[in-house]
């Protein structure tokens, strides 16, 4: 989400300055053949290298879900409690949400569910716009897109839209253990987890002059990091603050007494941020009809009814 933007350079071009005049018919003649034969050339050149250029995915417009009656929604594979694998399904908060969007559109819902790749930026690509390098396979819907401006501008083949939840970040500890956080420097000398290469990690890092280092255990992913609380390998764990409030739930049942803080991040890159959903960039007015499915699961109480099956509690997006 932090990546600058994407620039693109123009190709020099040499212009000439003026007309050129010819002064006689053989000339003229002359001029057309060197021509005739650069774009012959040109197009020699062209042809075999349109093989090459980059595939997208077929779009699929509103009218064309709702012909075919079914919908692809995109979900990552270990992101819970929004989304993980459940055999050739996808459970969590974010694969519900699918779900009532195909009730509400009257279509069925196929889950696409994949991992994640370096960043969002590669996500988009694979998943919304270009599809995979084997089966060129892509979404109609990618759910859980930070709803950013600068992430939005440089990915133009894809429409992120429909914010419905905000993100913030948050600490869970085991009161046992840890009591009362007030702020990270109790972290110095005490162990935390965190999700590996996430933006709780980042800030864990470099905080405090990277005195935290040597305290921080990381999971290859965020169950591994929820794994070292659960056993009672580290006493906190930084992420979402619903991730957080889900782990706590998962806490309870071990009869582990935890609470949630949010104490002062300094330095952090974000604390918080909407998320929504995006489409591609031909199929934008499938974005407007989830964006008023968004607004209809809000205003009636269900999105939150949705996050509370995870016990997580619901927060409307703050848009920039």
């Amino acid at each position: 989400m932090g990546d600058p933007f994407l620039h693109r350079e123009p190709a020099a071009l040499s212009v000439s300055a003026g007309r050129p005049v010819y002064r006689s018919m053989a000339a003229r003649q002359s001029a057309r053949r060197i021509v005739s034969a650069a774009l012959s050339g040109c197009l020699a050149i062209t042809l075999p290298m349109i093989g090459l250029l980059p595939t997208l995915a077929e779009a699929r417009p509103l009218d064309d879900v709702i012909e075919s009656g079914s919908m692809t929604v995109f979900v990552y594979s270990d992101y819970s409690p929004y989304s993980r694998r459940d055999g050739d399904s996808a459970t969590g908060i974010d694969a519900d949400i699918g779900r009532a969007f195909g009730k509400s559109l009257g279509v069925d819902i196929e889950f696409l569910v994949r991992g994640a790749d370096e960043n969002v930026d590669d996500d988009l690509r694979v998943n919304i716009w270009k599809g995979d390098l084997i089966n060129r396979r892509a979404a109609d819907v990618m759910m859980h897109v930070p709803f950013d401006r600068e992430l939005d501008a440089r990915n133009d083949l894809a429409v992120i839209t429909a914010p419905y939840f905000q993100e913030e970040m948050a600490l869970l500890h085991d009161v046992a253990k840890v009591p009362e956080v007030a702020s990270f420097g109790r972290f110095v000398s005490t162990p935390i987890a965190v999700e590996v290469d996430t933006a709780g990690d980042f800030f864990l890092s470099g905080a405090f002059n990277g005195q935290l280092q040597q305290s921080v255990r990381r999971g290859r992913t965020f169950e591994d990091a929820m794994t070292l609380l659960l056993e009672g390998e580290v006493p906190a764990l930084l992420s979402t603050r619903a991730q957080a409030e889900w782990v706590a739930t998962q806490a309870a049942t071990l009869d582990i007494d935890t609470d949630i803080a949010q104490p002062p991040m300094p330095g952090i890159v974000r604390g918080g941020w909407p998320i929504g959903i995006a489409v591609k960039h031909d199929s934008r007015d499938l974005g407007y009809a989830l964006g008023d499915v968004v607004s209809e699961l809000i205003a009636s109480g269900e999105m939150a009814a949705i996050y509370a099956r995870y016990g997580v509690t619901y927060v409307p997006p703050v848009l920039p």
